[in-house]
């Protein structure tokens, strides 16, 4: 009889159905043989970890990150893990920093020949650790050539921000300004509000190679629905959006995220929303056809990872080759070519 390897899965999450049922899926999974012919087992179990010495190895040979964000502890030994190996998704420097720090990630697609309507980042209003004097500048704004870019309407919402929390419309610089005196410490971006035809968005469900756009009705406070209709975009349209989002996934290093965009009145895409590494797992909203396709997805890149015993975990995104091409003094569409290029060593 062969000798059969156990592969260990840990995943964090907070008592989440969709994790929960995920664990049932992978452990009903039999042997198969790896790329060394190699007989291989792959278990998962729920991942809990109090504490942890400098010395702390753990029993994982990859973990689900959907929790880290609420039990914060799990940060530092899951970037402790990384370095020792272990396969962790999504990537905890990449995770921790870009959902923190939302505005960068404007910066970086727009500079790689994604859509992205024109932003800004301001400084918190309230800054409670210096004096006013220290800052005053800051509430100088130069709110008019601001709005020369962004135009109105635009938004004003969170750098870091989830679930559609404190996200706001404005039609005016009057309301501009009250909700940015109302953000008290937080760091808020003001965007561009791309007219749309059509009542819907596209929300990109990005799990390891698998990338599903789906009709998407954004709703404050979490309450967004998905609407099932494979035929919401034309084939250019769905193409832009895959291609966009490949590229947005592997500068930020992500392998489970979510990614949104709205269409114009001419039908181009554009990315307003991408740094959401634990994307939206209820059942009830997806629907069963985009739950059964979550988890597949999710099954079929740790059956990848499990059966592929040369495959090395890349502790930190691999930003340069990106950044080269985001230097380079030619055509944003030229550099979304070369940018969609790199990612498809990945994807392909």
């Amino acid at each position: 009889m062969d000798e059969i390897k156990k592969f260990s899965v840990g995943i964090l999450h907070i008592k989440e159905q969709f994790a929960l049922d995920l664990i049932e899926r992978i452990n009903a999974l039999l042997p198969a043989k790896n790329k060394k012919g190699l007989l291989v087992k792959i278990e998962a179990e729920q991942l809990v970890f109090r504490e942890a010495s400098m010395d702390f190895r753990g029993k994982y040979d990859l973990i689900i990150d959907r929790g880290s964000h609420l039990l914060r502890h799990n940060i530092g030994i899951f970037m402790s893990l990384a370095f020792q190996g272990v396969y962790i998704i999504n990537n905890p420097l990449s995770f921790h920093y870009f959902i923190s720090n939302k505005d960068v990630g404007y910066s970086l697609a727009h500079s790689l020949g994604i859509h992205v309507p024109p932003s800004y980042v301001l400084p918190a209003h309230n800054r409670y650790l210096f004096e006013e004097e220290t800052f005053i500048a800051n509430h100088s704004l130069p709110w008019d050539i601001i709005l020369g870019s962004t135009g109105l309407p635009c938004y004003i919402k969170p750098a870091e921000g989830r679930g559609g929390f404190d996200v706001y419309k404005v039609d005016n610089k009057k309301k501009l300004l009250i909700h940015y005196s109302e953000s008290g410490n937080k760091v808020m971006t003001v965007q561009k509000a791309i007219e749309s035809p059509y009542p819907w968005h596209i929300r990109c469900l990005c799990i390891g190679k698998k990338i599903i756009p789906i009709k998407y009705i954004f709703q404050i406070n979490d309450q967004s629905k998905y609407i099932y209709d494979l035929d919401f975009l034309t084939c250019e349209q769905g193409q832009r959006v895959i291609d966009s989002s490949k590229i947005i996934n592997r500068v930020f290093g992500y392998e489970m995220n979510s990614i949104e965009f709205i269409l114009d009145k001419n039908g181009i895409p554009w990315a307003i929303d991408f740094n959401n590494p634990i994307p939206d797992a209820r059942e009830k909203v997806l629907g069963e056809i985009y739950y059964k396709d979550y988890i597949e997805a999710i099954i079929s890149r740790i059956k990848e990872i499990a059966l592929s015993p040369d495959s090395r975990y890349t502790f930190l995104p691999e930003l340069n080759p990106y950044a080269e091409i985001a230097r380079m003094d030619i055509p944003r569409e030229e550099k979304f070519t070369l940018a969609l290029a790199k990612a498809n060593e990945y994807y392909l």
